[in-house]
């Protein structure tokens, strides 16, 4: 169970018909009783917050009247008590799911479609959620505050919460038209879903995550062979280089994909202070108390490649003949 931080009282939306990805209240059924579930996950979030708050002598900031009267709409008798008040939260939370018929989807059936859900596996709308707010860039999705997929949840995600409930399920509908117009063939479900998985749970700023955003863009952007970048990577990279630098980057990020592949890491932190030397020193603090120089210059490119990545994609949901149109360019 995915739980959004949008709430109010609403009927079943689809999101994208091609998916089967759905919003709705918690289903509270004799044998798929989520809402009372997340009552007793709100209980012991709010205990553990306000132990955690008494230990350091802090006001708790676990405010139910403050959550009721925000989330419920419009709030009901203020001088129930703070249980049935929590009740009334959840009644009033907003889950994300998928529900599908095998024959709607080009993937197979049980043994093979990568979107259902499994014991040893993440929840696939916990993914999907993940990958939209990866790479939506108007700021106007809401995100999971609670997935049943993690042994422990963090207690003060149920503290995000927000009113503009109808602007971010218009949100999810722009998203949920991208992907139908976008899921025509088998190809197109298996590609959402490498995209979706190389998105998720994969902050760790390193040698690996550099390689992985440069193959992300050679998967865009290579017809034939990988120098094609060189040029083609210019397009993308951020307006705040000047043009001298926008063409020596690509090159240079090329070449540091490569030495980590074959495993020459002596002429990668070659690479990487080049890097630093021509393109981040005057323009760049480095602070060593908080990475080494190589960690900087290594941060500082994954980030801009994940930004590159990102247009990318929004260009493939967005423009798929132009994202073509600038891989097939000699």
């Amino acid at each position: 169970m995915v739980v959004l931080n949008i709430y109010g009282r609403i009927k079943p939306i689809c999101i994208s018909k091609k998916l089967g990805l759905y919003i709705a209240n918690l289903p509270k059924e004799e044998h798929n009783n989520w809402n009372d579930m997340l009552y007793e996950e709100m209980i012991l979030a709010k205990k553990r917050i306000d132990e955690s708050s008494k230990r350091y002598k802090l006001k708790s900031p676990f405010e139910i009247d403050k959550i009721y009267s925000a989330v419920c709409f419009p709030a009901k008798d203020k001088k129930i008590n703070n249980y049935k008040k929590i009740h009334e939260i959840v009644n009033n939370m907003i889950c994300v799911y998928l529900d599908y018929n095998y024959d709607d989807m080009p993937l197979g059936g049980w043994e093979t479609n990568c979107f259902d859900g499994r014991m040893c596996e993440n929840d696939y709308a916990e993914k999907i959620i993940n990958f939209i707010c990866s790479i939506n860039e108007n700021g106007n999705v809401p995100h999971y505050i609670y997935s049943s997929n993690h042994d422990f949840n963090n207690p003060y995600g149920f503290l995000q919460y927000t009113s503009e409930t109808d602007k971010y399920i218009e949100g999810l509908k722009e998203w949920g038209k991208k992907f139908d117009d976008f899921l025509i063939s088998k190809n197109d479900y298996l590609q959402l879903d490498y995209l979706i998985n190389a998105f998720f749970k994969d902050n760790d700023y390193n040698e690996y995550h550099l390689l992985k955003l440069y193959s992300l863009c050679q998967l865009f952007l290579e017809k034939e062979k990988e120098t094609e970048l060189d040029k083609k990577l210019i397009i993308f990279l951020d307006d705040m280089y000047s043009e001298e630098l926008k063409n020596i980057i690509p090159e240079k990020l090329r070449k540091m994909r490569n030495k980590i592949a074959h495993g020459d890491f002596i002429a990668f932190e070659k690479l990487v202070e080049e890097f630093a030397c021509e393109i981040m020193d005057n323009n760049f603090y480095f602070d060593y108390s908080e990475y080494s120089r190589k960690n900087w210059v290594i941060l500082h490119i994954c980030c801009e490649l994940e930004i590159v990545v990102k247009k990318m994609i929004n260009m493939l949901f967005l423009d798929r003949e132009k994202l073509e149109k600038i891989k097939n360019c000699n």
